[in-house]
């Protein structure tokens, strides 16, 4: 706004200044046009009259008439303060007449025509300055204190006075005369520039004002739903997916609230799916899924890969059901269930399904492990320790003890969401799967079975029993099959005194430490 009202400024001056010096202009040629007779007559009478005229013309400060020599050919004619009010008089300085006046602007003497003019923007000169110097301007002959001279700037115009004619040969050929110079007052121009300088100024500190007040309303506008966006984000930031953000506004603003509402309830259905996911796999195994998505996306499709396939099952617990009320069974089998699938998460195995009171586990899918072999069997050991603590405290408590069958197979099977379209199930299926089952079956209450392909993958870490070679339903071939040597407890087995609920157990006995 600044820049703009020097523009205007500069623009409104430049155009006043044209004004003023075609104002000059048209005064000095309309003087040098009526001067051309008089100055070859030398009437200088006629010359001062028109000098005098000159200054009737508004804003006209002086007119003087110079002859070739460069003196006054008659007595200049100024404008001064009456000294009653701010009105000026018409003054004649008839002690300049027939004198060399000094000028700022001096016209060629050749090769000058009637259109010729020069101009300039000065200070009072010198003689006028000299004029208004001591007690020289009188008025009907009187003496009278010299005014101070009203004018700062002056805009002077000078046009010669010329003669034109043609010579023998027919050619134009002009004679200057003498000089028409006149003294057009600036006052006017420094009046206006002054007034609008006043109204621009206004006009840019009004602007401001506005601008100012504009950004702060602009700025609290925008500012207080963004703070209320830093406040979602920070809410979000700690967990809080259920805040939500009131639209306010119709502009991007308010997009941009709708936006993070909905970044937030996607936010929120995201981790209620990996919270559900991580309730099929372990932790461990979430997170490995989780890092890169799309490799876990092509296993969905279903992709044959060896897995060790992991059955358990609670002996005859079908009779202890039937004699417990039934929220005692589901409760005793969610616990059951619960401490189980901590144990096979903690080794990074994966619940494909529960079956009453049998959990069906898998090691090595969906993310592959280089131990998941052993993992397997680890799980099973420290679920028959479990086991074994768990019946500790149900005999103290006065309740049934309890005792599970394992098996573990180890081979191919294919690995996928399997189901209709209303409902997938992300499972294992195949040979090895089945035969897993079976060695479920074979295991009596606190034995580990396992098939002869787990058993060479982690007979250095574990101490196993030969068993007889059986033929399990759906297979031809006889199977080779071992079992952990492991005892199994049963209530005779167990010591008289019976540690307290929550007591230190004893350490794994020696035939099954892990190496």
């Amino acid at each position: 706004m600044g820049g703009t009202g020097i523009a205007i400024i500069n623009l409104v001056r430049d155009s006043f200044l044209k004004e003023i010096e075609l104002r000059g202009i048209v005064l000095a040629r309309n003087l040098a046009f009526s001067a051309v007779d008089p100055l070859m007559g030398q009437d200088d009478l006629t010359l001062t009259l028109l000098a005098r005229d000159a200054l009737r013309h508004q804003g006209s400060v002086y007119a003087y008439i110079l002859d070739t020599a460069g003196r006054a050919a008659a007595s200049p004619a100024i404008l001064t303060p009456t000294g009653k009010t701010d009105s000026l008089t018409t003054y004649l300085a008839k002690n300049l007449w027939n004198t060399k006046i000094k000028r700022h602007i001096k016209l060629p003497d050749k090769n000058i025509n009637d259109d010729m003019y020069m101009s300039s923007k000065t200070t009072p000169p010198q003689w006028l300055r000299d004029l208004y110097q001591g007690d020289t301007l009188t008025e009907k002959g009187q003496l009278k204190p010299a005014p101070k001279i009203p004018w700062e700037y002056i805009y002077e115009i000078a046009v010669p006075v010329v003669i034109m004619g043609e010579s023998e040969g027919g050619k134009k050929v002009s004679k200057k005369l003498g000089e028409i110079h006149v003294g057009i007052d600036l006052t006017s121009l420094q009046i206006a520039s002054r007034r609008i300088q006043m109204v621009v100024g206004g006009i840019t500190i009004l602007g401001v004002l506005i601008g100012i007040l504009g950004a702060f309303g602009l700025g609290t506008l925008l500012v207080r739903p963004l703070r209320t966006l830093v406040q979602g984000v920070t809410e979000i930031g700690r967990g809080n997916f259920d805040f939500r953000i009131r639209k306010r506004t119709n502009d991007e603003i308010g997009d941009l609230t709708i936006e993070f509402n909905k970044m937030a309830k996607d936010l929120k259905d995201k981790v209620l799916i990996e919270d559900a996911f991580k309730r099929y796999v372990s932790h461990q195994v979430a997170d490995e899924i989780l890092k890169d998505p799309d490799v876990f996306a092509k296993t969905l499709k279903g992709v044959k890969k060896p897995v060790t396939a992991f059955f358990g099952d609670i002996r005859g617990f079908t009779s202890i059901s039937e004699k417990l009320p039934p929220e005692e069974v589901v409760a005793f089998l969610n616990f059951y269930l619960t401490e189980m699938t901590t144990i096979i998460f903690q080794n990074e195995g994966t619940i494909d399904k529960f079956m009453g009171d049998c959990i069906m586990a898998i090691f090595g899918a969906p993310v592959e492990h280089g131990d998941d072999v052993f993992k397997a069997v680890k799980s099973a050991v420290e679920i028959q320790r479990k086991v074994e603590q768990m019946n500790r405290d149900r005999l103290a408590q006065g309740q049934r003890d309890i005792h599970v069958g394992i098996g573990i197979n180890y081979g191919e099977a294919v690995v996928g969401n399997i189901g209709s379209t209303q409902r997938l199930e992300y499972t294992v299926i195949g040979d090895s799967v089945n035969t897993a089952s079976r060695l479920q079956t074979l295991a009596k209450g606190g034995e580990i079975v396992v098939s002869d392909s787990v058993y060479k993958k982690t007979k250095e870490k574990f101490e196993y029993m030969a068993m007889d070679p059986v033929t399990v339903k759906g297979k031809k071939k006889v199977l080779t099959v071992w079992k952990i040597k492991l005892p199994i407890y049963t209530v005779e087995s167990y010591p008289d005194t019976i540690p307290p609920t929550g007591g230190q157990t004893d350490p794994l006995p020696s035939s099954i430490q892990l190496l």
